[in-house]
């Protein structure tokens, strides 16, 4: 049985794409998070938008990292 990631890079129609967003959701939410808590803090901005905005960056993260995997775990029922 292939591993997630094999399957991932070399047989999902999508997957090297996928990979690369996630990756790029990571880095947003590593760099961002503290830009976007100063922004709240020195600035006018109001907390419903600094909590989507947090909702915004880690729910594109968590969801272009679970859908692909959702489907390899149906796939490939152990």
């Amino acid at each position: 049985m292939k591993s997630y990631l094999e399957w991932l890079l070399l047989d999902h129609k999508a997957g090297k794409i996928k990979f690369a967003l996630f990756l790029l959701g990571i880095a947003q939410c590593v760099l961002l998070t503290d830009d976007l808590y100063q922004e709240y803090i020195y600035s006018d901005m109001p907390l419903s938008v600094l909590i989507l905005g947090y909702i915004a960056m880690y729910g594109f993260t968590i969801s272009i990292g679970l859908q692909p995997y959702t489907i390899y775990r149906r796939l490939f029922k152990k």
